[in-house]
């Protein structure tokens, strides 16, 4: 009943969330959009698969409705080739062909059940937004990282407010059960996972761009490529980093810092407040007087001051003449100094050294395509227009 193919391709989804955001604008998932649980993305799907077939989970009520749910549309098929050259449909149809048999053959299916701590969560969220199934569970159970194994919640909860999230931090501590707070991806580090509760922000997606304050207000489950959407639909641009990532999770996790960050600065440049629950239950904001200074320099690693439930970050305007320019360098420390040179000059909106791998890879929607680009095109091949260039000089070698 498994397709060892199907086995492969989903051991193989890196989790980079991109099957969660319309970057190619061939649409989302439309199960996904309506669920917010990750089972309902191609993502989860990759993942129950891949339970299934080392015997991980059970057929549950859930388990079906899922792999039903699938239409085979194709979107993920797009959007994943694109970005890892995997084939998700036939994940997807290998999926739906498992359930289909599984039930034709009359085999068990597990009921799952309700206990009191579950039921206390769905008071707070709502009926549809908390669950202990093993099929959802699984979901937010691991990431492609070397030094953590799989480690299954007891419940997933989808939080629609902050007010939610308060209440589930304080409930958490009541009956002595740990969390954690997961944007829309993993953590390459590990850090998302827990065998307590995990709260996911799909839910939490409102964006409000105030024009005459240049700000944006955003959700904790607001996405990168979302929030730059938004913007630029109002005649704006904001400095965010990875597509998929939630912008909330950014600013607290690692701070942005993306091409952008030459003109538009990092850390605390890109945040005007934010909204937390700490660690107690007690809602805060960063422009208190008694709220803590998150980005003060420590010679040390510090822990976030709690769940980032709201942010608001400037926006800064698009100017309508802008160009991008490649420019080729012989050795990574000429493109350095020549980037720091443009920095310090305040040349320029976004700098970003990279290798001829990167470019062709990123260029390309196959591995195959990638190879031949980078032999064609690699760097070394290029005329040297603008190395060693002067301040000032504009005699670079335009190939975007």
């Amino acid at each position: 009943m498994i397709s060892e193919e199907a086995r492969k391709i989903a051991s193989q989804c890196r989790h980079y969330a991109m099957c969660k955001i319309d970057f190619l604008g061939t649409g989302l998932c439309p199960s996904g959009m309506t669920k917010h649980y990750v089972s309902y993305y191609p993502q989860g799907r990759m993942d129950i698969y891949h339970a299934l077939a080392n015997n991980l989970i059970p057929v549950t009520e859930e388990l079906i409705s899922i792999a039903r749910t699938c239409t085979l549309c194709g979107i993920c098929d797009k959007q994943c080739h694109f970005v890892t050259g995997l084939r998700p449909m036939k994940v997807m149809r290998a999926l739906k062909d498992y359930v289909e048999s599984y039930l034709q053959q009359n085999r068990e299916i597990k009921k799952v059940e309700r206990d009191p701590i579950l039921g206390r969560l769905k008071e707070i969220v709502g009926e549809e937004w908390a669950t202990n199934d093993p099929a959802i569970l699984v979901t937010y159970a691991n990431d492609p990282f070397p030094l953590t194994d799989l480690q299954m919640p007891r419940y997933i909860v989808l939080p629609g407010i902050s007010e939610e999230i308060l209440r589930i931090v304080k409930f958490s501590g009541e009956v002595g059960i740990p969390y954690v707070v997961r944007g829309n991806g993993g953590s390459v580090y590990g850090a998302v996972f827990t065998d307590g509760i995990v709260m996911g922000t799909n839910r939490m997606k409102d964006i409000e761009i105030d024009r005459e304050n240049w700000t944006a207000t955003v959700g904790a489950g607001v996405t990168s490529f979302d929030l730059q959407q938004e913007a630029h639909r109002h005649g704006f641009r904001v400095n965010v980093a990875e597509p998929a990532a939630t912008v909330c999770g950014n600013l607290v996790c690692t701070g942005i810092f993306s091409t952008w960050s030459s003109a538009y600065g990092t850390g605390a440049d890109n945040l005007i407040n934010a909204e937390f629950v700490d660690r107690e239950g007690n809602a805060f904001h960063l422009n208190q007087k008694t709220g803590p200074n998150v980005y003060a320099f420590e010679k040390e690693v510090s822990p976030a001051p709690g769940i980032c439930t709201q942010a608001v970050i400037p926006l800064y305007p698009e100017t309508g003449d802008e160009e991008g320019v490649l420019v080729p360098f012989s050795t990574f420390d000429q493109a350095l100094s020549f980037a720091r040179n443009l920095s310090v000059r305040r040349i320029g909106m976004a700098i970003g050294v990279l290798g001829n791998h990167y470019v062709s890879t990123f260029m390309s929607p196959s591995a195959d395509l990638a190879k031949k680009s980078r032999k064609q095109t690699g760097f070394r091949s290029l005329p040297r227009t603008g190395y060693g260039a002067k301040p000032g000089m504009t005699d670079h070698l335009k190939l975007l």
